[in-house]
C-alpha cells in the first residue's frame, strides 16, 4: 500500500485476498440497501481497492459447517499475483521482512503497525485466530520498543 499506510518510497503491507478455493476467509460484509447509497459505496470501493485488479461474486457463509450460503453473490475484490497486472502486489516475504517493513512505514492514515494491530483486534473479535498473524503481530511489537 503506497497511499494509506506507507509511501511509494517506503510501501506498507496490507491484507491481499488471494483467490484459493479450498481457504475460508474472516471478515464482515456489509450490505447497501439504497440504490443512490450503493452507487456512493461502489464509487468509494472503486477508489480504495484500486490495488485488486479481480472484482469476483462469492457466496457469504456465516456457519461454518453449513452447505447453504447466508447470501450469495457478496462483492469481494481479490488481486492477482501477476505483478504486471497489479504492481502493487509483493507477495510472500520471510515474517521478519515483512515485520520490519510493516514497523517503519507510515502513509496518510497512519502507521501500518497501527494497521495491523486493528486489523488484529477485529478478527479477534469475532474469533478468529491465525497463528500467522500473532507472530507477525509479535514481531513488529518487538521492533516497535
Amino acid at each position: 500500500n503506497t497511499d494509506h499506510r506507507g509511501t511509494p518510497e517506503q510501501p506498507g503491507r496490507t491484507v491481499t485476498l488471494e483467490l484459493d478455493p479450498h481457504s475460508t476467509c474472516w471478515g464482515i460484509a456489509y450490505r447497501v440497501s439504497d440504490q443512490e447509497k450503493e452507487s456512493i459505496a461502489l464509487s468509494y470501493l472503486e477508489l480504495r481497492e484500486k490495488e485488486y485488479d479481480l472484482r469476483v461474486h462469492l457466496d457469504l457463509y456465516t456457519d461454518l459447517h453449513s452447505s447453504e450460503p447466508a447470501i450469495c453473490g457478496v462483492l469481494v475484490y481479490l488481486a492477482s499475483t501477476d505483478r504486471n497486472r497489479n504492481k502493487y502486489y509483493l507477495g510472500e516475504a520471510p515474517l521478519k521482512d515483512m515485520a520490519w517493513q510493516i514497523a517503519r512505514a507510515v502513509g496518510p492514515s497512519g502507521p501500518n503497525a497501527e494497521y495491523l494491530f486493528k486489523l488484529h483486534r477485529c478478527l479477534r473479535d469475532i474469533g478468529c485466530e491465525e497463528k500467522e498473524l500473532e507472530d507477525l503481530v509479535d514481531k513488529v511489537q518487538k521492533f516497535l520498543v
